[in-house]
């Protein structure tokens, strides 16, 4: 299988690649800054550039995975905010376009998108049939992302819209939330009773990869584990394994005044439910809490 993906040089995108290979499929990295690579199976694609005619260079494409966008990590500005939306608008309309021009179009788009879609609650649960959201910057980018998917999908063509929850890894938000426990300054943060809606990287990565050999699978599929946990629950479970104490709480507004608009990823909260997922069939390898921080902790030596 000839697979596209974009944004396949960040963090969930490298996971991705690795599985794909595995998988003897031949995957074409789009980047701005294609570099050159001794496995057969791997090609880097140009695009988004002035010089770049992708078109030209990619073959028949039988799934496309769009991943591309700026990092939300960092407090935002407007001009950041700006950059985050845009840059997802941007890339989704470039895939569009390039499946567009193709005469044979792909069998199924994985277009990203977040559980944000949702909004925060303290108290609901969400699966991929709950109403969504449009009542603050993290919400409304992943509506206006999804609709831009939505004109690939008018195409003709199987699309998810894969709803990540925070993304468990070497790299990402763990390292930062594992940082505090390091310096032995560790604790609840805010009021520790807001849901963290977790995914191990290598778990989002065979789901992704599930949902494009699976013709079932379309729409919205949240990518988290079955297993959400309270704040103050997942802060144990680091200290508990890294063998450092759990004592000294973040105060919400610390968090607010700090990281701004971002701080609402942390002190807020959600519980997203993967019903998709489960009721497709498929298998978690980390969907206990305590199994997948003990993988990442114990094992990789960048946390």
């Amino acid at each position: 299988m000839n697979i596209a993906m974009t944004g396949g040089t960040g963090f969930l995108g490298q996971h991705l690649t690795g599985v794909f290979t595995r998988q003897g499929h031949h995957v074409y990295i789009l980047s701005r800054k294609p570099k050159e690579t001794e496995q057969k199976n791997i090609t880097y694609v140009q695009w988004l550039t002035e010089d770049a005619a992708p078109e030209q260079e990619l073959p028949h494409i039988d799934a496309w995975v769009n991943l591309a966008g700026q990092s939300i990590f960092g407090r935002w500005t407007e001009d950041t905010k700006q950059q985050i939306l845009s840059s997802r608008v941007d890339s989704t309309r470039e895939v569009r376009r390039l499946i567009h021009k193709q005469t044979d179009k792909p069998d199924v788009l994985i277009q990203a998108s977040a559980v944000g879609i949702y909004g925060t609650s303290g108290t609901e649960s969400f699966t991929e049939d709950s109403p969504t959201s449009n009542e603050d910057f993290l919400s409304h980018t992943a509506h206006v992302w999804e609709r831009e998917g939505q004109r690939i999908e008018a195409l003709g063509i199987r699309t998810v819209y894969a709803r990540f929850g925070v993304m468990l890894g070497e790299k990402g938000a763990l390292p930062l939330m594992v940082l505090p426990y390091k310096l032995f300054a560790g604790g609840t943060i805010g009021s520790g009773d807001q849901w963290l809606s977790w995914v191990h990287v290598g778990d989002a990565a065979d789901l992704i990869s599930f949902a494009i050999e699976h013709d079932s699978v379309s729409g919205p599929v949240n990518v988290t584990s079955p297993n959400p946990v309270e704040m103050k629950q997942f802060g144990k479970a680091i200290a508990r394994i890294k063998h450092r104490p759990h004592w000294l709480p973040v105060p919400e507004f610390f968090l607010t005044k700090a990281l701004g608009e971002m701080s609402l990823l942390i002190v807020k909260g959600q519980r997203a439910l993967p019903k998709k997922a489960i009721v497709e069939g498929f298998r978690y390898t980390y969907s206990d809490l305590g199994f997948a921080l003990s993988h990442l902790l114990k094992n990789r030596n960048a946390v």
